[in-house]
Parts: structure tokens; sequence; C-alpha cells
């Protein structure tokens, strides 16, 4: 992932964020959001990564969504 990133040809940022309760990084390239990496984190330990990239999976990552009960 590293490699692919550093290919990118632009400036690229990252902000920490929180992702479904899990610490999380907005990764932007010249501004824009290239992508989000999630870490699962279970009994203090990271268990698992995520990176997401699609842009039709990332049309919310800028709004806070509310929590409804039913």
């Amino acid at each position: 992932m590293a490699g692919s990133l550093g290919k990118a040809g632009g400036v690229l940022t990252g902000e920490a964020t929180t992702v479904n309760g899990n610490p999380g990084l907005v990764l932007r390239l010249d501004g824009g959001i290239d992508g989000v990496l999630t870490a699962r984190v279970e009994d203090g330990r990271v268990t698992r990564l995520y990176y997401v990239r699609n842009p039709e999976k990332l049309t919310r990552v800028e709004s806070e969504t509310s929590l409804a009960s039913r």
C-alpha cells in the first residue's frame, strides 16, 4: 500500500478520524479524498486493517451521521 501511495504524483495528506467506532485515517490527494484507512481494535490490539478507495463508498466520509434508535 505504501508503495502505491508513493506513486500518486501529488500532495498526499492524512487526517485522523473515527470510522464505525474504530480509529481511521482519511487520505487526501491534492485536497480530494483518495481513500480511508481503518483499523479494527480488539482487546487493545490492531487485528485488521481496511483500506477503501471506491468513490461510491466514500460519499459520506466528510459528513457526520447521527444515530437514531428505533
